[in-house]
């Protein structure tokens, strides 16, 4: 029998047929094993690539995009051209360009917050209101009439 033409992993079926059985399953076992190896480095390179794309480049393109782009009815469209200038036409620009359009607050707030507004109003609106309750209460009696126990048959 001529062995040179036998594929070098698949020796096993040179043995006897008393130890075939034996051979095929401890073959077919490190296989499994080395498929379930592989399997699980998949894995970890899949989830180590999405944290990263998350974590350093969409928020690095989207910083450089809130620099350079003003927000207007054709900021979408000049965000992804900023991603096509940015990544290489093959293999990762679709990604990166869905997880741009994905992140972007501008794009779902609908725009840029104004630096100059606060996020509670200012104070004169609610000195009005103070105002306006002390004339109608009494500013001693305003906390007493907060804090009563409502009546009980109302």
């Amino acid at each position: 029998m001529n062995h040179s033409n036998i594929n070098n992993n698949a020796t096993f079926w040179l043995a006897g047929d008393a130890d075939r059985g034996v051979t095929e399953t401890r073959f077919f076992n490190d296989m499994l094993t080395t498929l379930e190896a592989k399997v699980f480095e998949e894995k970890r390179c899949h989830w180590d690539r999405l944290y990263h794309l998350k974590r350093n480049v969409v928020p690095l393109i989207l910083d450089m995009a809130h620099k350079a782009l003003p927000f207007n009815e054709h900021y979408e469209d000049a965000l992804r051209e900023l991603v096509k200038e940015l990544v290489p036409p093959y293999g990762i620009r679709r990604m990166v360009l869905a997880r741009v359009m994905e992140m972007d607050p501008w794009i779902v707030a609908g725009g840029p917050s104004l630096a100059a507004v606060g996020d509670v109003a200012d104070e004169e609106g609610h000195a009005a209101e103070l105002d306006i309750f002390s004339s109608l209460l009494g500013l001693d009696r305003l906390f007493d009439w907060a804090t009563e126990p409502s009546l009980s048959g109302v």
